[in-house]
This record gives structure tokens, C-alpha cells and sequence, in this order.
């Protein structure tokens, strides 16, 4: 586990609000945590220093973009050392279609998820993959039809405990 941060019953709250609304002012910020505007910009700028804010990101609709395909793909590996895994993750770091991999237990090693213009181009990419050399054994691919529910940040009061 990675060093966790000290936080406090302010901080929680800044950041449940940053997880939803990355574009609030700072001075709208301070008034729902009732703190100065100085005093929460700091808190905001220990929490990005200290890591625990990570990034700014905008969430774009890409249904209203462009026709598009998501999918799920589970990879096994043919071997297992620490050269494999940093050979396939380098390998995947590059493959702009690949928009999140997780390094996973059971009966798969990687969960990609790969969004493609459609099944004909997933079936390019991930053919190139397993072409590639860069050792993998098996793929097994779930074409996502609908997101049943989105990503509205994590349950922070459920995982911390500040008692």
C-alpha cells in the first residue's frame, strides 16, 4: 500500500467536492467548507504536493462526439517475470486506444480497456498486440454495449476513517 496521507474532516470534504466539481472557484470552495479562501487554497495545495490530488481532468461525452466502440480486454501473459510485465506495460503505454490497464489476480494478468472507432479497428489494434512479441498468450474481449452507471468519484467517507 502507498504512504497514506493525514487528513482531516476539511480535507475530506474538499476533496469529495473537488471529485465531482474540479471547476469550482476557490472562493466557492472555502464558503462550503467554512474556511477563508487563503486557508483552503493552502489546504488544496498540500493535498496536490503531498499527491493525494493528482490531476485535473475534463469528462467529455464521447457519445455526443463520435461512433465509437469501448471494450474490456483480459490478456494473459506467456511468461510471468518482472521483465515481462514492464516489457507489456512499456508496450501498452503507447497504444493510444488502450485508455486504462490494470495489472490484475485470477485467471487473467491485465485488464485493458480499449475505445476504438469501431470492432473492425479493436480487432486491427489487438492484433497488432499479439503480433507485437511483447508475450501475450491469450485475450479475451468484452465489447461494453452500455455504462450502466458512471464514475461519481470514490466513497471517501466510507474508506477513511477519521476517528
Amino acid at each position: 500500500m502507498a504512504n497514506v496521507s493525514k487528513i482531516n474532516k476539511i480535507d475530506l470534504k474538499i476533496l469529495s467536492i473537488l471529485q465531482t466539481n474540479a471547476r469550482i472557484t476557490n472562493q466557492q470552495l472555502a464558503e462550503q467548507v467554512h474556511l477563508s479562501a487563503s486557508a483552503c487554497l493552502s489546504r488544496v495545495k498540500r493535498l496536490e504536493s503531498d499527491g493525494v490530488l493528482k490531476r485535473y481532468v475534463t469528462e467529455i461525452d464521447l457519445d455526443r462526439l463520435a461512433p465509437h466502440v469501448e471494450a474490456f480486454t483480459e490478456v494473459t501473459l506467456e511468461n510471468h517475470s518482472p521483465d515481462d510485465f514492464k516489457a507489456f506495460n512499456a508496450a501498452i503505454a503507447s497504444v493510444a486506444e488502450v485508455t486504462d490497464s490494470y495489472k490484475i489476480s485470477g485467471a487473467y494478468d491485465y485488464l485493458l480497456k480499449f475505445v476504438c472507432t469501431d470492432v473492425k479497428t479493436y480487432n486491427t489494434v489487438s492484433e497488432s498486440l499479439i503480433t507485437s512479441g511483447i508475450g501475450i498468450a491469450k485475450m479475451n474481449t468484452l465489447i461494453i454495449l452500455e455504462r450502466t452507471k458512471e464514475f461519481s468519484g470514490f466513497p471517501l467517507d466510507l474508506l477513511i476513517d477519521l476517528s
